[in-house]
């Protein structure tokens, strides 16, 4: 796009407004750090629901020849000849087409004249290129290959578009890669292993450092919330009770906290972190029925003690949930269940393999909200028990942070987004101040941070939320992205 045509469309997009629509922080996937709903659709046509299926190899970078076919999803109905390409990795969710018709990029794309194409990540949805997910089958899964399928569609998008739906790709087009959560991660990444084919990227709650102790997730929890010191209190009373070996008083706290059913204590002090972090990490401000003021209101019951107001609101979350607890919170709960299609197998597979996010509890003399049960030590010994000697004793964090630069990526032109309730931004370049410069050196990314917001709430949510900062960060990004297309 020439720039006179760029200032066009940024001029319009302020004149007009932000038409997206977006989801809810309602539950939308399993296993991985966006739990969001699908978003609403636009008029688009409902013929964008057809799905397509592009032939990758298993292993990019081994001597197998065999194939898979991976799911995509095209929205070419705005598409001018020279226009952007918007390329969004569903990342460890199933790919949907409703992100073609709703969501931040499909905003983008429509603005700028831009295809949006969706790719399905390889293990993810209905895209295996194993016939079941054993230990042996999962090796595949790594980042490497998963950016190497990127750029191995870029590299045949003409081709497959014109066949596909029979729209023309110009070979001028720029490419911008997108995503959120993790998926954020590989748009990043792209823009940084493949500049040639990468031209820009928007990166929505990006953790690009990979941390095996990440207990900077308790602390942002920590800050959000306003009863942050009573649910302290009653974490240490819970883990004297713990560390008493009394198996009288431990199994008749698990019962009033509705979760008799575990076994093991790590896992039964492991789930009481469960509402605290999803309403953080999902967090929307509203005008009532707000998410923090309910969780916290549990707290404000002066007759009870801290851990007897933990477990109530525990024990009227199972009920009113009808949570199988033992499939929720048991740490080695379906370990032997190999079967295709479990999408929360595959993020946990890539967490004992290369990321490690195992959210741990914070060491004296810091404050902390989850028992001190809660150490990398606990997480990490499952992986064994579900994938065997397929993983390492220990995720290759600093592999991943040595060749993608952590908090600290050599890489021009990328919007990075977050929200600063998010507590997955202590893993994201706001995170470190100096991080931040060096990014921002000379307009060559754009770091745009939103004080009320959370996880990726500038990717999906409405833009009627303007009291949280989304829709002045959209207009941010907005500029940012007409910039960096703007420029050779």
């Amino acid at each position: 796009m020439r720039q006179a045509q760029l200032q066009r469309v940024w001029k319009e997009y302020l004149l007009n407004g932000n038409d997206a629509v977006g989801g809810s922080p309602e539950a939308g996937k399993t296993g991985g750090m966006a739990k969001y709903a699908l978003p609403v659709r636009s008029n688009d046509s409902p013929k964008l629901t057809t799905a397509y299926y592009f032939s990758q190899k298993t292993d990019h970078f081994g001597l197998s020849s065999s194939t898979f076919k991976q799911k995509i999803y095209m929205n070419a109905q705005h598409y001018t000849y020279g226009g952007p390409i918007f390329l969004l990795n569903s990342g460890e969710t199933p790919a949907s087409a409703s992100y073609l018709t709703a969501g931040e990029p499909y905003t983008l794309a429509k603005a700028m004249g831009g295809l949006l194409i969706i790719m399905e990540h390889r293990y993810y949805g209905t895209s295996y290129p194993v016939s079941d997910m054993s230990g042996k089958n999962m090796v595949y899964l790594t980042v490497e290959n998963a950016l190497e399928d990127m750029a191995n569609f870029i590299r045949n998008a003409q081709v497959f578009v014109k066949s596909a739906v029979g729209v023309a790709v110009s070979p001028n087009s720029k490419w911008v890669t997108t995503g959120g959560s993790y998926s954020a991660n590989l748009a990043a990444w792209m823009r940084l292993k493949y500049p040639e084919l990468v031209h820009a990227a928007y990166a929505s709650s990006a953790p690009v450092r990979a941390e095996i102790d990440f207990y900077q997730y308790d602390q942002v929890v920590g800050q959000a919330l306003p009863c942050a010191q009573s649910i302290a209190n009653a974490v240490s009373t819970l883990d004297l009770i713990l560390e008493s070996g009394n198996r009288t008083l431990i199994n008749s706290w698990k019962r009033a906290c509705g979760l008799g059913a575990l076994k093991d204590d790590a896992d039964f002090a492991g789930a009481l972190t469960d509402q605290m972090s999803n309403t953080v990490q999902y967090y929307m401000p509203t005008e009532t029925n707000d998410a923090i003021a309910t969780l916290c209101s549990w707290f404000s019951r002066t007759r009870n003690n801290p851990l007897q107001n933990l477990a109530d609101m525990m024990a009227a979350y199972v009920r009113s949930s009808n949570v199988n607890v033992v499939a929720a919170y048991s740490s080695n709960y379906g370990a032997n269940i190999t079967d295709l299609y479990q999408d929360g197998r595959s993020w946990f597979y890539q967490t004992c393999t290369q990321f490690g996010y195992w959210q741990t509890a914070p060491r004296p003399p810091l404050r902390r909200l989850r028992s001190r049960y809660m150490t990398a030590e606990w997480q990490s010994r499952p992986c064994r028990a579900f994938f065997g000697s397929a993983v390492p004793q220990i995720p290759d964090t600093t592999g991943i942070n040595e060749r993608y630069g952590g908090l600290m990526p050599n890489v021009t032109r990328v919007v990075f987004v977050n929200g600063l309730l998010d507590p997955w931004s202590s893993l994201s370049l706001p995170a470190d101040p100096m991080a931040v410069l060096r990014a921002t050196a000379q307009g060559q990314n754009a770091v745009i941070t939103m004080p009320r917001a959370s996880h990726v709430a500038d990717f999906y949510f409405a833009p009627l939320y303007t009291d949280f900062g989304v829709d002045v960060a959209r207009r941010q990004i907005m500029e940012a992205i007409v910039s960096f297309l703007g420029q050779e």
